[in-house]
């Protein structure tokens, strides 16, 4: 009888909790790829200096990068950690980039690229990761679109790509730096893509 007593209390206290939802406070999350296991050891691209600008924020809520919704009822909205959206997402694919053996680097404006022979920019369709809470578990989704655009400064043309990947996973632990890794993932397959889709024709780039 007292168990039954007990877990009917219990159970009305999680009914209770889970119907009062409250807003938490903005949570600063990291945006980028995540580091490498190991080297590469991609040889060096051929071609010239390639910079990337931050790109535009054209997603329809630039307020946050998702939420975390808890089993408890709490909803926390992500931020960006440091900067912009823009600079962050330019900042990762020139990474990912000189990883690759490009000659590539992160330039805060086109002023300032005016020695590179490739300048990179874009737009952020979607950018986002969600996590809900469920009892013993927590499902977290990712979405990154992103358009890339880049101008070869030697004859004046340009190649311009539309990308999306989403990522799903489940894990019993939740904290904030499982957000960020899924979303690392799903900008890193983007980034790919791109890179599988074009070469250097000289110091201009083309799609293959």
């Amino acid at each position: 009888m007292k168990h039954f007593v007990l877990g009917t209390v219990l159970l009305s206290t999680l009914v209770w909790l889970s119907g009062c939802a409250s807003k938490g406070d903005a949570v600063p999350i990291n945006v980028g790829i995540k580091p490498p296991a190991a080297p590469s050891g991609s040889a060096p691209a051929s071609g010239g200096k390639v910079a990337v600008i931050p790109f535009q924020d054209d997603r329809s809520d630039k307020t946050k990068l998702g939420n975390r919704h808890s089993f408890w009822g709490t909803d926390e909205p992500y931020s960006v950690k440091n900067g912009t959206v823009g600079e962050a997402t330019a900042k990762a694919l020139a990474e990912y980039l000189a990883r690759k053996g490009w000659h590539a680097y992160y330039s805060s404006s086109s002023g300032e690229a005016s020695g590179a022979d490739v300048v990179i920019s874009g737009k952020i369709l979607e950018l986002s990761t969600d996590a809900h809470g469920a009892f013993g578990s927590t499902d977290i989704a990712a979405k990154n679109k992103v358009t890339i655009h880049a101008a070869n400064q030697s004859d004046r043309s340009s190649i311009t790509s539309t990308t999306s990947h989403t990522g799903t996973y489940t894990v019993f632990w939740y904290g904030h730096e499982e957000g960020e890794e899924i979303l690392s993932e799903v900008m890193e397959r983007n980034f790919e893509k791109f890179v599988g889709q074009t070469k250097f024709d000289g110091v201009a780039l083309r799609f293959r």
